[in-house]
C-alpha cells in the first residue's frame, strides 16, 4: 500500500525559509536540491518505516537528507505520512 504524503503548515513554512536561503546563497543548485529532497520524501510512500524513531515521540520518525532532517508522523490507520518539519541537522530537535 502506498502512503499518502501530507505537509503540515510548519513544514511548508520551513521549506519556504530553506528555499529562500538556498536561492540567495546557491542559486545554481537550489532546483536540483529541491528535486532530490522531494524524491527522498517520495520514498516514504513505499517505505514509511525507513526513518528513525524520535525518542519520546512514538509516532514521529526522521530521515536525513543532508543537511536537513525530515521529521514526519506515520498514521497507519489513514495510510498517511504527515511531514512535520524540515530541520537543519546542526539545530536542536524541534518541539512536537
Amino acid at each position: 500500500m502506498a502512503f499518502k504524503v501530507l505537509y503540515h503548515e510548519d513544514a511548508l513554512a520551513d521549506l519556504e525559509d530553506i528555499f529562500d536561503w538556498s536561492r540567495e546563497k546557491h542559486p545554481e543548485t537550489t532546483e536540483q536540491f529541491a528535486d532530490d529532497l522531494f524524491d527522498h520524501i517520495d520514498l516514504l510512500q513505499a517505505l514509511p518505516y525507513i526513518g528513525t524513531a524520535v525518542q519520546g515521540h512514538p509516532q514521529v520518525r526522521r530521515i536525513l537528507h543532508s543537511p536537513l532532517y525530515i521529521f514526519y508522523r506515520l498514521d497507519e490507520d489513514r495510510g498517511a505520512i504527515q511531514i512535520l518539519h524540515f530541520w537543519h541537522s546542526s539545530r536542536k530537535q524541534p518541539r512536537f
